[in-house]
Parts: structure tokens; sequence; C-alpha cells
């Protein structure tokens, strides 16, 4: 199983030009957030049990805006929506704002569901992106198409109270992301090597 191991980071594979996302579902409603609360009772995944009691994403109205600040906002709710998937199995959140053009992130939401779906879970494996340029463009083509650099933290798959997956991470990685905004929403769609880069 390729989970842990392969996440929603770069995917060679990808088209240049990726498809617009306005075919795909567009972001997950908003409450008033309350930004890095972790309720007291929560408890991390851990060789004893999955995590317990923990919080639901939530999008700030930031993220809703057409701008860098608004793009950066809106993928820090992509790394807390991808973190609760990956502490609960519950893909929901991710899914309403991932395009259906990102396979590899497809596959590895698919196998989230499965891993807690058979009574394992997984501890760590936390993905981060932090937009790298100054300013934020609109390609032709109609996609935004900033320089990222994508961190995924350790972590592991537990089934059975032991380790059967050890992932060691991937270290910060600059890469191209690729996302449009439609309906006052951003839809990520994928990562990119950076073209002419070795990956």
């Amino acid at each position: 199983m390729g989970l842990l191991l392969t996440g929603c980071g770069t995917d060679d594979d990808v088209a240049e030009t990726p498809p617009s996302s306005s075919a795909s579902s567009a972001a997950a409603t908003s409450a008033e957030p309350s930004p890095d609360a972790t309720p007291a009772d929560y408890v991390p995944a851990s060789l004893d049990g999955p995590a317990q009691n923990v919080p639901e994403p939530v999008m700030p109205d930031l993220a809703k805006e057409e701008s860098r600040e608004g793009a950066q906002a809106f993928l820090d709710y992509w790394s807390d929506a991808m973190w609760y998937a990956y502490q609960t199995g519950d893909t929901s959140f991710a899914r309403d704002i991932t395009s259906d053009a990102c396979e590899a992130c497809l596959v590895e939401l698919d196998d989230l569901e499965a891993v807690y779906g058979e009574g394992d879970w997984t501890i760590g494996g936390r993905e981060s992106i932090q937009i790298t340029q100054a300013e934020l463009f609109r390609a032709a083509d109609g996609v935004y198409k900033p320089v990222v650099v994508y961190k995924r933290e350790p972590g592991q798959l537990v089934r059975d109270a032991e380790i059967e997956v050890d992932a060691p991470g991937e270290p910060r990685d600059e890469s191209v992301l690729y996302l449009d905004f439609s309906n006052g929403s951003w839809v990520y769609i994928t990562l990119a090597p950076i073209a002419g880069e070795q990956q």
C-alpha cells in the first residue's frame, strides 16, 4: 500500500497545463474559525489507538479571497483538511477542495478511507505547502501556478497495534502548485516538479 509513501506531493505525470477545475467541486462551507484551537480532550494517534476528539477543519474567510494571502490561507486550510483525514479517515473536507485532476490525491484519500475502514490508523504524515513567490498571477490557461515549498512529516501506518509502514516523510521541496479560483473558491489541482529539475 502506498499510503504515507506517496502523498499529495509532486505528480511527475501531471500534464503541463492541467484542466481548470470548474468541473470539480469547490470549497467547503465556512464558520467563524478558531485558529489553531485544539480541544483539551484531543488525543493524538499512537500505537494504542487512533486520534480522538479531532477538531474539524474550519475555512477562514481569508481563504475565499483571490489573492496571494487568500491562496496561502486556503493552502493552510488544505493542510488542516488533509491532516484531519489522516487522523480520522474522514476525507470529506479534503475532497471538497481537491480537483478530480489530482489522481495522486484521490488515491491517497481512497487509501486513508480503506485503512480506517479496516480498523487501522495512521500516526503523523502532516503535509504543508508555502507559497514562495512574492506575487500571484493567473496563467494564460486560467490556472494559478505559483512556486511553492511542499513538506510532509514522517508518518506511520498502524495495523494490529504494530507499525506496518514507517515513512520518513518528504523534506522541503520546491515545486509548482496548480490552483484554480472560481465562484469565490479556491480548488487544489496538483503539484508538479519545476521544469528541468531532477526529482
